[in-house]
């Protein structure tokens, strides 16, 4: 929200001037009296109402989204990760050791053959977490779009109070100008109108605090849900990365086709971590080893913005 201007701040200055010597023409005992402190009495209150209609109404988009969703995604990618890592026991690795790396007892080719198998979790986890993401986007866009409806009367509100404060500056000096000669008006200019103004005050520097809370925290889930959504992201691309690296080296390790086609983004070309063919299997080993080691830190990540998010105070 843009500051207000020196132009703004002296045409507000100006009606704050105009609008106590209008006060001071009124004879301070008669109903028009009342009647023009009307005005002060209702500063700012449509604002104020629909400030508060509107936090009323998106207690949904401010409070964080739930994030049980991408737990149980996290879980599933990491227990996956787990049963299809190279070098665990069973899997490419064992007693005695081949091109390096290898155990020359596990069978690479059934090794490789478990991806196919594993297909259908892979698919469900990567596209869990795609719904996450694209929840997490949905929450920010109502965000924005409620921030967008707060502005204005934030900004209405802040002239309000800019107002309010000239017209008691200006008062407090008239009053005191009139102790002498018209020790009543100065009475009634204290008592009254002076204190009206000041009522307003508080109400709006309350209206105001509560609005500039309410901005603060979707500015934090706001800053939270991107985070979390660079977390998805990296992710669902670094398990892609695995899924091509195996690709590649079941192609070179163990000469079978590894083909996953119901898994986006696995039709491209292998990931360059691995080499061309005449690289040695351990590097290829390496690049899948490493892969997964990639993997393993983003769910981490991943695992420690979702809880964060998790402990962010109430609304």
């Amino acid at each position: 929200m843009s500051p207000i201007t020196k132009r703004r701040h002296a045409e507000l200055a100006g009606q704050a001037m105009k609008y106590v010597a209008e006060l001071l023409l009124i004879e301070p005992l008669s109903p028009a009296f009342d009647h023009k402190l009307e005005a002060i009495e209702g500063l700012g209150r449509d604002a104020i109402l629909k400030l508060s209609a509107r936090h009323a109404g998106s207690l949904a988009h401010v409070a964080p989204p739930p994030t049980d969703g991408i737990a149980r995604a996290i879980a599933g990618l990491r227990s996956l990760a787990q049963s299809l890592e190279p070098l665990r026991q069973g899997n490419l690795a064992g007693g005695g050791r081949r091109w390096g790396l290898f155990s020359s007892t596990p069978d690479p080719k059934a090794y490789f053959r478990r991806y196919r198998e594993s297909q259908s979790r892979i698919e469900a986890a990567l596209a869990s977490l795609t719904r996450e993401r694209d929840a997490l986007l949905r929450a920010n866009v109502g965000i924005e779009g409620e921030q967008a409806g707060i502005t204005p009367l934030l900004a209405e509100l802040m002239e309000h109070a800019l107002f309010a404060e000239e017209v008691a500056l200006t008062l407090a000096a008239r009053a005191e100008a009139l102790d002498a000669r018209e020790p009543m008006k100065a009475r009634r200019l204290r008592s009254d109108a002076l204190s009206a103004v000041q009522s307003r005050m508080r109400d709006i520097a309350e209206a105001r605090a509560l609005a500039a809370q309410a901005v603060s925290m979707r500015a934090i889930v706001t800053a939270t849900n991107l985070r979390l959504i660079e977390g998805i992201d990296q992710a669902i691309a670094t398990m892609v990365l695995v899924l091509r690296t195996a690709i590649e080296a079941a192609r070179l390790i163990a000469q079978q086709e590894l083909v996953l086609d119901g898994i986006a983004s696995l039709r491209q070309a292998a990931s360059n971590l691995i080499a061309e063919d005449g690289t040695p299997d351990d590097d290829r080993a390496q690049a899948l080893q490493s892969a997964f080691a990639r993997l393993y830190d983003a769910l981490d990540r991943l695992d420690t913005e979702r809880a964060a998010m998790s402990m962010l105070p109430p609304r």
